[in-house]
């Protein structure tokens, strides 16, 4: 077999440059066509980095350069006439750091991958499970390169590498299965916290014993900490690559614990239900392939359920953090809008019209609700399991049939096999639980697991557990009078039917006044908390007008929160269940 290698140079990475050479087998003679990744499974859509080439040019092997012509109507393919006497050729390009053959599958075509550091950095990628690599090949003044043995493109893809300056390695469980690998932008941060360490490996211990076998060999938690640009968290297959702020994993810190830890969680759980078990339409042989996003309530709301269990099993989050975020999602699906008109299982199939649209009148547009109703609905499923079987199975069970089972590297599923499988768990009529729930429009935000677990949602006028920061204010804001304002006054977004939407208050429209005052968040925040005597009062400016809005409005600020209220002797708390540790048999 002819194998791609691909070479990547990071020894510009610090200022946002990465170069790439990959060189290719070819036909003597052909017109060779060359793609991008452009549907990637963990995005959900075709954001591939197509418009990410900058310096892209094709050589044969003796450095003569061969003109290409892009696909004027697939853009992310590039097409090269490939002289007569040539079978091999070379791309070198900047800031991107794939180029494959169009049109074959991608499990099946072998490359060979070669990445460059600085000679100051460290590394850690799971391409280490294909086998030792080979360190200071090809090493030259200030750098090194390490060559990794051939894989597919779909691995590659599905496989980053961390490098860092401070990277450190450490194994969470004592067989070395499972590393954190830390790239922080500081040395005193390349350490982890023993505890931590030690709630990582109660992490996998619990999701072994509820999901049942792993699939992987080792897996590989690549994490960088940084205070500049902080983002979450993308899945792969043995491993995930995570970033956080610098004191995001304080062990000594249990509200950024809980605010940052259940991303790991998340993306761990994505091995199994993703990656291991994936909707079939989320199975492409080719990244060109459109992804079918109909059940990602299954791929993104099951993990985010047991993201958030897990990672309250394991420790990394508090029993009140668990509380505080099941009530934030909970608020979250009420304000959305746009759930009078759009089901959920909508807002997966049209999750890729999402990509790059501002915030305005976003909760009326819905995008993306499959995480935030996705826990709700499972939540529903693993109550009514534990009632209906008088607490003798549970969701768990499900998880370890449908989840934990032996097989290849990708097992994909359907709705009908979801269907099936619970009902091997609890006999029930899944089928209509999920039309009425997910896949019909259903106004009515689900509150039935909570019920039936023994809580109640409610809001509350002041801030509760982990509701003190400026973010709780700036939600609590929004779940009353409906505007999500900037610090300087700018109107990001406005809730569709509520009180500033009524009142005709828009995005983009700046408040100038609250009351008598100048605005600021604090004002705003005091204006809404005195709405119980009178109607609050806004001053609005848009360009070169101004006037003032009166809302109809009088609840005070709404700050979600989840409650167990007083109950009879002898009912069940289905969540303190649900949060418990798993036992070893």
């Amino acid at each position: 077999v002819r194998i791609i290698h691909i070479a990547a140079d990071l020894t510009e990475a610090y200022r946002g440059l990465y170069h790439t050479t990959v060189e290719f087998p070819v036909q003597p003679g052909s017109v060779a066509t060359f793609t991008t990744p452009l549907w990637i499974q963990e995005r959900h859509s075709g954001s591939g980095p197509v418009a990410f080439i900058a310096g892209l040019y094709f050589s044969t092997a003796d450095g003569k350069a061969i003109p290409w012509r892009r696909n004027p109507l697939k853009p992310a393919q590039y097409c090269v006439q490939v002289p007569d006497d040539v079978d091999k050729i070379s791309a070198s390009f900047d800031s991107h750091v794939l180029l494959y053959p169009a049109g074959r599958d991608i499990r099946e075509l072998r490359i060979q991958p070669t990445v460059t550091i600085p000679s100051s950095w460290g590394y850690a990628t799971a391409l280490e499970n294909l086998g030792r690599p080979t360190d200071d090949f090809g090493v030259r003044s200030g750098a090194y390169s390490v060559r990794y043995n051939p894989t597919s493109v779909e691995r590659l893809q599905d496989s980053p590498v961390l490098a860092g300056e401070f990277l450190s390695r450490t194994n969470i469980t004592p067989d070395g299965k499972h590393i954190l690998a830390l790239a922080p932008d500081t040395v005193e941060y390349s350490t982890p916290w023993p505890l931590f360490i030690t709630k990582l490996a109660k992490l996998v211990q619990q999701v072994e014993l509820a999901f049942g076998p792993r699939h992987y060999d080792r897996y590989w938690m690549l994490i960088s900490l940084t205070d500049i640009g902080p983002g979450a968290g993308l899945e792969h297959h043995d491993s995930f690559d995570g970033s956080f702020p610098l004191a995001g994993l304080d062990v000594d810190n249990q509200a950024m614990m809980d605010r940052y830890t259940p991303a790991i969680s998340h993306e761990y759980v994505h091995s199994w239900c993703g990656k291991f078990r994936r909707p079939a339409g989320h199975d492409p042989v080719d990244f060109s392939k459109p992804l079918d996003g109909r059940l990602l309530w299954v791929y993104e709301g099951l993990t985010q359920y047991y993201g958030q269990v897990m990672a309250a099993r394991s420790g990394l989050m508090s029993r009140e953090g668990f509380f505080a975020d099941l009530a934030q999602q909970t608020a979250y699906c009420e304000n959305q809008a746009g759930r009078e008109w759009r089901s959920v299982e909508d807002t997966g199939t049209g999750v890729s019209l999402a990509r790059g649209l501002p915030e305005i009148w976003s909760n009326w547009l819905r995008f993306g609700d499959f995480y935030q109703e996705g826990m709700l609905v499972w939540l529903d499923v693993d109550t009514l399991i534990r009632l209906k079987t008088g607490g003798r199975r549970s969701l768990d069970h499900f998880a370890r049939s449908f989840l934990g089972r032996k097989g290849p590297l990708v097992l994909p599923y359907t709705l009908d096999d979801i269907v099936a499988e619970l009902e091997k768990v609890c006999s029930y009529d899944w089928q209509a639980f999920f039309q009425a729930k997910i896949i019909d429009v259903a106004p009515e935000v689900n509150k039935d697991g909570l019920k039936r677990a023994g809580y109640h949602f409610i809001y509350q006028g002041e801030p509760g557990f982990a509701q003190k920061s400026g973010h709780a204010t700036a939600g609590a804001i929004w779940n009353s009078i409906g505007v999500r304002v900037a610090d300087d006054g700018l109107i990001q977004d406005v809730r569709h039917g509520g009180p500033a939407d009524i009142a005709k208050v828009a995005p983009t429209q700046i408040i100038a006044k609250v009351g008598d005052s100048d605005f600021s968040i604090e004002g705003l925040a005091d204006e809404v908390k005195r709405a119980r005597e009178r109607r609050p009062k806004l001053t609005v400016r848009q360009e070169d007008d101004m006037w003032e809005v009166e809302l109809d409005y009088d609840g005070g600020l709404q700050y979600p929160r989840i409650i167990r209220p007083q109950y009879v002797s002898g009912e069940v708390d289905l969540i303190s269940q649900i949060l418990s540790e798993v036992k070893a048999a």
